[in-house]
């Protein structure tokens, strides 16, 4: 008895991941470039002299340096507005205990400090208080403070609840392998999720805003 058919169905249960995999890798190298080259590469402003400087959470040293060089050093602004957001997971211990400690919100002589919770808590959240901060004191140009891989999504959204100038500046982790891949990952679910709720304060039926 033949077991041609077998030896087929064998032949063809070997085959297909290969085939799976040959039609998948042109796909992902299209997505790594295109996150090579919107991610990595996004386009920064001069600083230039602003309302308030607003540092997107989580406020790391990175960043909480390069505010204070901007409004202590270069005096770009008289107001430091730092998001405080809920630590993530996966986030370094060291790293949360000092943001969530928040020494960078005890008050100064030499500039005025806004710390603030966004809500939700995420980059849209803070965008949606950047939002009110504005109506309340009138601001027409803002400096915001993240990193490289954040720059460009973190534009698209600010810019959908802030009318005036936002200037957009960075810090550069110098993120490789694994790392700079997961935030690949991240974005790229960010802009999705951007996309799909494209108001200042649009949210996602499972993940409304909290109200308390």
């Amino acid at each position: 008895m033949s077991n041609g058919p077998s030896m087929s169905g064998e032949a063809v249960g070997r085959r297909w991941p290969w085939a799976l995999l040959i039609c998948a890798a042109p796909v992902v190298a299209s997505w790594l470039a295109v996150c090579h080259a919107v991610l990595d590469h996004p386009r920064v402003d001069a600083p230039l002299a602003s309302d308030a400087v607003l540092v997107l959470g989580p406020p790391d040293p990175s960043r909480m340096e390069k505010a204070t060089e901007l409004v202590v050093e270069r005096h770009l602004a008289d107001t430091l507005v730092i998001s405080t957001p809920d630590p993530q997971a996966g986030d370094a211990p060291g790293l949360v205990a000092f943001y969530s400690a928040k020494k960078f919100c005890e008050p100064r002589q030499d500039l005025e400090i806004i710390c603030f919770k966004p809500n939700p808590s995420t980059t849209q959240g803070e965008a949606m208080q950047l939002r009110e901060l504005a109506r309340e004191r009138g601001w027409d140009t803002v400096t915001a403070v993240t990193f490289d891989q954040h720059i460009t999504r973190a534009r698209m959204i600010l810019q959908r609840c802030f009318p005036g100038e936002l200037r957009m500046t960075a810090v550069d982790y110098r993120l490789t392998g694994r790392a700079l891949l997961g935030h690949y990952v991240r974005q790229s679910a960010g802009f999705l999720k951007a996309w799909v709720t494209p108001g200042c304060d649009q949210q996602l039926p499972w993940k409304p805003r909290t109200t308390d």
